[in-house]
């Protein structure tokens, strides 16, 4: 899907088909906006490469996961006239949520947004940036930062979630017992995380450097806006490297929990074969083919030697008692 829209102070906002944008002026006043939303190759290079001419590299990391499905790294990159720019959000299915990759290349008075997120709803058609009019009289700076801030806050969901899992995970070690299904959870979450702050680190550093004025695309008006949406940033990964620590030490107390178990139950296999230790010592004796062996042609022999047995056992276990081995 494609959309287009253009706005002067004349005309207001206006949609715009592609054939009216091959010969966009980009030193007009006017200021455009084109979506491109799980668009294909075809029309999409139509745009980027016959109409505003970037740079094939940009073009290349916009449109790779288009026909893939693949996710681009965040990055930055500073062109004589415009900006580039790949940021990742995730979907709005939490926990199912799936990462999907946006460009955008950001210039005095346009702005392209690449994306193909599979949901109903766009990550750009939201209660925040459906004034599209007022975003474009603002200028392609300010719509930068809306969008921005709209991919950072869609992360708050996923943290406040994964914080009541591991509050339920916690809970589940000491209660039930420790299996597999439990150690699969706790690593899905760590890895979640780990992803989460892996991506989170990439866009702190592309946020930071939009917030201080490196572009002169960026007014530095504009600039405390950014600043705000790096802030928010900065708390979703300090919060992500604390779940991340508290997941580890969840990990942990699950590992000590299930060497614990099982040095009781080693414990009990030890105690009972040192209790039938002496007993197999007394029949492997009895067992033994010779003519004269006390008690052998005794009338009591056999119940003399169970009982005897027995009082073996008895003292063995008063034994481990008293030494709180048991």
């Amino acid at each position: 899907m494609i959309s287009i829209q253009k706005y002067n102070q004349q005309e207001g906002l206006k949609e715009l088909s592609l054939k009216e944008i091959t010969k966009w002026d980009s030193k007009s006043e006017e200021n455009l906006w084109i979506d491109l939303w799980n668009e294909d190759e075809e029309t999409s290079n139509i745009i980027l490469k016959d109409i505003f001419n970037f740079h094939p590299l940009s073009i290349e990391d916009c449109l790779k996961y288009v026909k893939q499905d693949v996710v681009h790294f965040p990055k930055i990159d500073n062109y004589e006239d415009y900006i580039f720019i790949v940021f990742n959000s995730i979907s709005k299915d939490i926990p199912d949520y799936k990462i999907f990759s946006l460009s955008c290349f950001i210039g005095n008075n346009y702005i392209i947004t690449i994306h193909n997120e599979n949901e109903k709803n766009s990550v750009l058609e939201n209660s925040h940036t459906v004034n599209k009019e007022m975003l474009l009289r603002k200028g392609p700076d300010y719509t930068l930062h809306i969008i921005l801030d709209e991919i950072v806050d869609r992360y708050y969901p996923l943290i406040d979630h994964t914080e009541d899992e591991i509050d339920k995970l916690e809970e589940d070690i000491f209660e039930k017992n420790p299996d597999n299904k439990l150690l699969h959870t706790i690593l899905n979450f760590k890895k979640s995380i780990l992803n989460i702050r892996k991506i989170t680190s990439y866009q702190k550093e592309i946020l930071f450097r939009l917030s201080r004025g490196d572009y002169g695309i960026i007014d530095n008006k504009e600039s405390i806006y950014y600043r705000n949406v790096y802030d928010h940033l900065v708390r979703i990964s300090d919060t992500t490297e604390t779940l991340r620590e508290l997941l580890s030490g969840i990990l942990d107390s699950y590992l000590s929990i299930v060497n614990n178990k099982l040095n009781g139950i080693i414990k009990v296999l030890t105690i009972f074969a040192t209790i039938i230790l002496p007993l197999n010592l007394v029949t492997g004796i009895y067992g033994m083919n010779f003519d004269f062996i006390p008690l052998l042609h005794n009338d009591f022999g056999f119940i003399i030697t169970i009982i005897s047995m027995l009082i073996v056992v008895t003292l063995m276990l008063f034994w481990f008692k008293r030494k709180k081995w048991i």
